[in-house]
């Protein structure tokens, strides 16, 4: 048991040395590196002095292990590896350099200390004696000139058999793993070479050994989470296994330039991703992030880039340009594209992209720039928008022009036609009564005719208006006694008229013909519902309106202030929005023929527009009709005018 104990010891031991040594280098950037090669350096002494003390710890039996050897040193080399990996050969070669200038250091000061040990002038007054100093400086000297080879040759073994194991694309942890078991083999077969030259006995298959290959797949465990989980290996692709004993045989002195020269490339690389104002973020051909900028972040919606990388980016887009690019393939050449970004955020972010596939380290790689059009896209929609609605505008008043002179011209034919009807009844009484009826029907489609012609007039708002200042409530409550009982029938009629609505400039006669117009449409609209037939009717100001202030381009001064609105809506089967464009024009209707003559609408929108107002509308299939119609408050003092 007391063997189990100190083989636990040890372990933890070697887990402690190497945890601690990753907690000062991931901790390089916030307290600089001097702590962690400090480290380095008296871990590497300690390692001597324990092996000049020959502290061993049974592993099996016979078998045993030296504890500096194994425990404190080979934490060094995973130590070495992991500045190689994530630092570059540079890096790795000032390690190299500077534990051998440690090994140097330690054997001068160690030579003089034993002079001084044994010089006459010299005495040691409390501690160690001085035959029993100069004893373990003398073994740790011998120590370490008998491993200092094999230790240097480990230095250099471990990095050249990472590097060749990870260009044959193994796996990260496989690469360390056979990065250290083959140091230690190249490392024994030497130190086992140099034994026998000096005359010391060896055996290939010792506790030494044995305890190191364990140890080497312990750390190599812990070494590759390590790399996982904090660190960026920038020894991916294809590398030479070599170089770093290149970096030894060639200039120091010019790999430092070149290093510094690509440090600040990379700085300035950086510096212009980070701060550019458009999205960047380069990705795997699977959609996965590999790295963003602050601006993508900010796009995506989170405060540190990193949290970014690994995330899948394709889901969270939709494609505006179908066709153009399939996600989730490479393209062969950049290609540009519209999308709508993380849909389900509260803002809607459309985005100008470029897609441009790329070569990096011998892997095909996208990167994906992206402009914020959001702002753009709302202002065409908004001017296309306008545009329509100016269109819309010029073209009924195109035909509002037309329909005002024909209209003009054949109401002066109907009063003639009438005119004529009233002389042959007067000069020749006709005593046959089928000639009456004729007659008779002849006067009831003129009639008619003469009120096709007055709503005709009213859309090219050439009708006669007597505009006054007027209480909305009685014009709307009105309007609905003009509706009759029957229509009125199976109607649930809500009615509200804020009291702070004021009173507007219109004429009575006109304003109760546009709101009965509205309300008949609305129960033409409701005819087919199965359940209740819903008819609301709301005025008030402009500014508590429940559809958004929007002012056709010739009111586009206009404030809430100034005007208030009148409200009729429904609940029935409502329109498509190729119906609502042509809502307004003359003679289109949709009711069956001999139900409508398509002069209501007309009508109503012409009269609106005389009175200095407009309709806006809201609906869709199924989801009932909104008219909303704001016309001008009156003001106190101004004058009535015709």
């Amino acid at each position: 048991m007391e063997y189990l104990h100190a083989l636990l010891l040890t372990f933890l031991e070697l887990t402690f040395i190497f945890v601690g040594l990753a907690l000062l280098y991931s901790q390089r950037r916030a307290i600089g590196k001097a702590p962690f090669f400090m480290s380095l350096g008296l871990l590497l002494l300690f390692s001597h002095f324990i092996g000049a003390a020959d502290l061993r710890v049974t592993l099996i039996g016979t078998l045993d292990f030296q504890v500096g050897n194994t425990i404190i040193f080979l934490p060094i080399l995973a130590a070495l590896l992991m500045v190689y990996i994530t630092e570059g050969t540079l890096a790795a070669q000032r390690t190299i350099i500077g534990i051998v200038v440690l090994y140097g250091l330690y054997l001068y000061i160690g030579e003089i200390t034993r002079l001084e040990c044994n010089w006459l002038g010299f005495s040691i007054t409390s501690g160690l004696p001085a035959a029993a100093l100069d004893h373990l400086l003398g073994e740790s000297r011998n120590s370490m000139n008998l491993v200092a080879l094999s230790h240097l040759l480990d230095l250099f073994v471990l990095p050249i058999a990472y590097t060749r194991l990870k260009n044959f694309g193994l796996n990260r942890f496989f690469c360390v793993c056979g990065g250290f078991l083959v140091t230690q083999l190249i490392g024994t077969a030497l130190f086992l070479g140099i034994a026998t030259a000096i005359g010391l006995e060896r055996t290939v298959l010792d506790g030494n050994f044995i305890a190191r290959l364990i140890a080497s797949v312990w750390l190599a465990v812990m070494t590759t989470i390590y790399l996982e989980k904090l660190e960026v290996d920038i020894r991916s692709g294809e590398k030479s296994p070599l170089d770093i004993l290149f970096a030894f045989i060639g200039s120091y002195g010019r790999s430092k330039e070149l290093e510094a020269n690509l440090r600040e490339w990379e700085d300035r690389y950086r510096m212009v991703l980070e701060n550019a104002g458009e999205l960047i973020i380069m990705l795997n051909p699977a959609g996965r992030i590999i790295d963003a900028n602050i601006a993508a972040g900010k796009l995506l919606g989170v405060e540190n880039p990193a949290q970014l990388i690994n995330q899948l980016l394709y889901p969270r887009i939709r494609l505006l340009d179908s066709g153009i690019v399939h996600l989730g393939s490479v393209p062969e050449q950049p290609v540009q594209f519209r999308c709508v970004l993380d849909e389900k955020s509260p803002r809607r972010i459309v985005l100008s992209c470029t897609l441009s596939p790329i070569r990096m380290r011998g892997q095909i790689l996208l990167v994906l720039i992206g402009r914020d059009i959001t702002e753009e896209t709302r202002l065409a929609e908004e001017k296309a928008r306008l545009s329509e609605q100016l269109a819309h505008s010029q073209r009924i008043e195109a035909l509002g022009m037309l329909a005002g002179g024909i209209a003009h011209d054949f109401n002066n034919y109907i009063h003639a036609i009438l005119g004529h009807i009233d002389v042959i009844t007067l000069l020749h009484p006709p005593e046959d009564p089928e000639v009456t009826r004729h007659l008779e029907k002849v006067t009831t489609i003129a009639e008619q005719a003469g009120h096709l012609t007055s709503q005709l007039l009213g859309f090219a708002r050439k009708g006669k208006y007597q505009v006054v200042d007027l209480d909305i409530q009685p014009v709307i409550e009105n309007s609905l006694a003009l509706l009759g009982p029957r229509k009125r029938q199976d109607l649930e009629i809500s009615l509200h008229v804020l009291p702070q609505v004021g009173k507007v400039r219109a004429d009575t006669l006109q304003l109760q013909q546009v709101l009965l117009n509205l309300m008949i449409n609305a129960i033409d609209a409701m005819e087919n519902n199965t359940g209740e037939k819903r008819l609301t009717l709301f005025a008030g100001p402009a500014s508590e309106a429940p559809l958004p202030f929007t002012p056709p381009p010739e009111h586009a001064d206009a404030k809430p202030s100034d005007y208030v609105f009148i409200q009729v809506a429904d609940n029935g089967c409502g329109m498509s929005e190729a119906i609502r464009r042509k809502l307004f024009e003359p003679f289109f209707t949709t009711k069956p023929v001999g139900r409508g003559t398509g002069m209501g609408l007309a009508m109503v929108y012409g009269t609106v527009t005389n009175h200095q107002g407009w309709i806006q509308l809201e609906t869709a299939p199924g989801k009932g009709s909104n008219f909303c119609l704001f016309l001008p408050r009156a003001r106190h003092g101004r004058k009535k005018s015709e």
